[in-house]
């Protein structure tokens, strides 16, 4: 006998029954999900706080400074940045020396590039242990998200060496924003291949051997990441035919510098022009110390 063939309607009322609930269960209206004002933002009552909001309304970036562990890595130190530091520092060092520079010859270079975030310190970025033990960062750099500025509480707008090396710094590590954004140059990662030091290991070397590598100075042997920022902040802090001289060289400096030079063109900003501005501001300050 073959009794998959038997009809039992016990079977046949059970599959009704349940295709029956499936159906009604499955037609059911979800119910409405009720529209919910975003928060409101409410704008700071401080100046501080105001020139951060600020910002972030123009260029979707968010000034840090109180102080955060977490916004430093487990082998380094950092102290947080002096309160009453931070809007000079805002208005004077990140307006006028970092953005503006670029939004003179691109309006829209800064609202397209900006990182989302800057955290503020008072002093450098001190390693204590690993590999780095003995080293101190004057900026620091993660991804597209992040950059961390350091020595805020030297801010001194007549002491035009910390200028220098405020900028040259916040250059360098927009460099290396645009980098992740980017990518290097095509062909940059090869011209030294082969020469690079990695970990400490740069802090041996000349810059004179540097150089003969085709680095712009050791710290560029660290890794083709380096290389290429420390072109960057050597170009914005130098005079162009000075920067030329050096270029002529060797076949190495010659062609990482029109690979970075190329670079910023293509985006509209002649690295030349960005450090003939900052060195006019430069001379201004100067001026009025002799006054």
């Amino acid at each position: 006998m073959n009794r998959s063939r038997i009809f039992n309607p016990a079977i046949m009322i059970f599959c009704l029954l349940a295709g029956l609930i499936v159906l009604n269960t499955g037609c059911q209206k979800e119910e409405v999900i009720p529209y919910e004002e975003p928060a409101e933002v409410k704008v700071p009552d401080n100046p501080t706080d105001l020139a951060i909001y600020k910002l972030q309304k123009e260029y979707q970036t968010k000034i840090i400074y109180r102080f955060d562990r977490r916004y430093i890595s487990a082998d380094a130190f950092a102290a947080p940045p002096k309160y009453e530091l931070v809007l000079p520092y805002i208005s004077n060092v990140i307006r006028k020396l970092f953005i503006a520079p670029y939004e003179r010859q691109v309006a829209d270079f800064m609202l397209e590039n900006m990182p989302i975030e800057m955290v503020m310190f008072g002093t450098s970025m001190n390693y204590v242990e690993g590999d780095e033990r003995n080293f101190s960062a004057s900026g620091v750099a993660y991804g597209l998200s992040r950059i961390n500025i350091t020595g805020v509480n030297d801010y001194s707008m007549t002491n035009s060496a910390w200028i220098k090396r405020q900028f040259a710094t916040l250059h360098h590590e927009l460099a290396h924003v645009l980098d992740k954004k980017y990518g290097r140059p095509i062909g940059f990662d090869n011209i030294s291949k082969g020469l690079y030091a990695g970990g400490s290991a740069y802090s041996a070397f000349s810059s004179e051997e540097a150089r003969s590598r085709g680095f712009w100075r050791n710290y560029g042997m660290l890794n083709e990441s380096e290389d290429f920022a420390t072109w960057v902040d050597g170009i914005v802090t130098t005079p162009k035919d000075e920067v030329r001289m050096i270029a002529s060289q060797n076949k190495y400096l010659t062609q990482k510098y029109q690979l970075v030079l190329n670079f910023y063109m293509a985006k509209g900003i002649d690295l030349h022009e960005l450090q003939q501005y900052l060195t006019v501001f430069l001379n201004s300050i100067e001026d009025e110390k002799d006054n």
